[in-house]
């Protein structure tokens, strides 16, 4: 049979004795998750502390092979001392050469007399001619600007009285044996002024044909 209770009775059981707000259940989260972490946090360093670390083994040092070294000989070259330079000679003494002599002309040959008690007549003198004045040729202007070099043989007559007659050019040639034609006048010219002292046979004067004369033109160093 059943049993009835009045409606405010059943209201006053089914609720509970307080109630909690929004707020409050929340912050009850808050706190119960911050206590479970903080246990994970100390549950986690405990178990670190207990760990045993070990360092790492050292690793051995590769071997290197020992060298040997030959043992050291100490060498000693000997080095000879330095030959005694030659003492220079003394210079030779300058001899001045007369450029206007031609090195073929020969000087008079004059007979030694012969003293005795006999009289003697005249000495026979006989001798080659003689050069006494030979210029310098001029240098043709020609020749001088070219740089030409050269020499021409010349052929003439010796008179009786120690100048020369008829000069020719027999040749005219340069240094290289080429033969030019660029100093023959002035050759000729220079010859034409030369003076002898005449060739003399039997004591007299006399003329002499066929006289060559080589006349060399140079420029200045």
């Amino acid at each position: 049979m059943e049993q009835a209770y009045p409606r405010s009775t059943i209201s006053a059981l089914a609720s509970p004795p307080f109630s909690l707000s929004f707020k409050t259940v929340e912050l009850l989260r808050s706190g119960a998750f911050a206590l479970g972490v903080t246990g994970l946090l100390l549950v986690g360093m405990t178990q670190l502390i207990a760990t045993d670390y070990r360092a790492p083994p050292d690793e051995e040092s590769p071997k290197v092979a020992s060298i040997h070294m030959p043992p050291a000989t100490v060498t000693v070259i000997k080095s000879e001392p330095p030959l005694k330079p030659q003492e220079i000679p003394p210079p030779l003494p300058r001899v001045s050469v007369d450029p206007k002599v031609e090195p073929g002309d020969l000087p008079a040959i004059i007979d030694r007399p012969t003293l005795t008690d006999e009289e003697q007549g005249p000495v026979v003198l006989n001798s080659d001619p003689l050069p006494i004045y030979k210029p310098a040729p001029r240098y043709p202007r020609r020749a001088l600007a070219r740089g030409l070099e050269g020499y021409v043989v010349v052929e003439f007559t010796i008179a009786s009285n120690g100048s020369v007659r008829n000069p020719s050019v027999v040749g005219g040639f340069d240094m290289s044996g080429v033969p030019t034609d660029v100093f023959n006048s002035a050759a000729l010219n220079a010859v034409a002024r030369f003076k002898y002292r005449p060739p003399l046979v039997d004591g007299e004067p006399v003329e002499q044909h066929g006289v060559r004369n080589r006349i060399t033109f140079r420029m200045a160093e």
